[in-house]
């Protein structure tokens, strides 16, 4: 197998319409050939000496999470499936699909369909060693300025999809994650961009980075996922100094940072976990919120929903067993899976609220 310092990781980016019906992201034997073709003569003309390489395309459009990952995306199997190795023979291998299935999953969208209107077609690039750190540097300099998709690589790409792409665009591994960091950036999120890149670029390296919120992350290099402290709102207002009370607003301001962070992470297929900092609170079994107990509880089936304007629904909080308990979801997603599982333990009914300070002053009448 070739080494990976002489593969040269690169994606056509395309930016597409919404999919019709029929059309697919995963691209059969042909349709993989011509699309090569085209992409091949493409990169050629901005690189000449890319000829001297072996370039592998892959047989679907991913997000770009995916074909950004290191480790996730679909590289090693790539040049597996390719049979890549030294000494490298100039070429083309164009991987596609057999009446619409894949030989292996990771080269496949992770989701399907792939959320959004920015798919990549991942492609692999090998060369020599004594010529791939050249030619990485002239593939960094010259492609995102003169790496257009032409028209005949554009009518193949949507001839062998059904797809309508709009704009194309050859990039390096490099290129596409600062294209992503402007994107966040237009979107006013770059500030939680740090852990991706992280992850994705430096994932040997310890780090803590400065995240809004003050959200304590720390990543783990031998897990290679990213550990982040949980408060409950209770507990940060007990330890809050008396000059700088915890308000809800400035806990719906860190709640906002954990999810936003930990949405990217999944978005970037990075692993995170959560570790509670809160005495008598506990992560739940699969990750999926936090539950705080609080004390005994008056009987009753109905407990209270606390939604935040912009954050929206914070925590709920319910007798259970005889005691209170405050449930934290960790992400939107878990909200009804967390609704669901009070319901199985005789919640019958949860009212809603919009006062956090609910959470820090647990009142037995609540379930009267």
């Amino acid at each position: 197998m070739i080494s990976d310092e002489s593969r040269i990781r690169l994606v056509a980016g395309v930016e597409i319409r919404p999919p019709a019906p029929g059309s697919t992201f995963v691209l059969d034997k042909a349709g993989s050939e011509r699309v090569g073709d085209r992409i091949a003569e493409a990169l050629a003309a901005v690189v000449p000496e890319v000829t001297a390489g072996h370039l592998v395309t892959g047989p679907a459009l991913l997000e770009p999470g995916q074909a950004l990952h290191p480790e996730r995306g679909p590289w090693r199997t790539m040049a597996r499936v390719a049979g890549l190795a030294e000494p490298v023979r100039p070429g083309l291998t164009s991987i596609g699909s057999h009446t619409g299935r894949l030989s292996h999953a990771e080269l496949g969208p992770y989701r399907s369909p792939p959320q959004g209107l920015f798919v990549c077609l991942p492609l692999l690039l090998a060369a020599g060693a004594e010529h791939a750190e050249a030619l990485g540097r002239a593939l960094e300099e010259a492609l995102f300025d003169r790496g257009g998709l032409p028209p005949p690589a554009m009518a193949a790409l949507a001839e062998a999809t059904g797809l309508e792409p709009v704009h194309g665009q050859l990039m390096t591994r490099l290129d596409l994650a600062a294209l992503m960091k402007m994107q966040l950036a237009a979107a006013g999120l770059d500030p939680f961009w740090p852990p991706v890149e992280h992850a994705l670029f430096e994932p040997d390296r310890p780090a803590r980075p400065d995240l809004p919120g003050a959200l304590d992350a720390t990543w783990d290099p031998q897990a290679q996922r990213w550990d982040i402290g949980f408060v409950t709102f209770a507990n940060a207002s007990a330890n809050a100094s008396a000059n700088a009370a915890m308000s809800p607003e400035a806990y719906a301001l860190w709640l906002r940072s954990l999810r936003q962070t930990c949405a990217l992470l999944d978005a970037w297929l990075v692993d995170w976990q959560v570790h509670c900092r809160s005495p008598g609170a506990e992560v739940e079994a699969d990750g999926r919120w936090v539950r705080e107990r609080t004390g005994n509880a008056a009987s009753g089936t109905t407990g209270i929903t606390v939604e935040h304007t912009q954050v929206g629904v914070v925590a709920c909080a319910a007798p259970v067993d005889g005691e209170y308990r405050i449930y934290y979801p960790l992400s939107v997603g878990a909200i009804d899976a967390l609704t669901a599982a009070l319901a199985r333990r005789g919640v019958t009914g949860l009212e809603h609220s919009g006062d956090l300070g609910l959470l820090a002053s647990v009142r037995p009448d609540w379930a009267q």
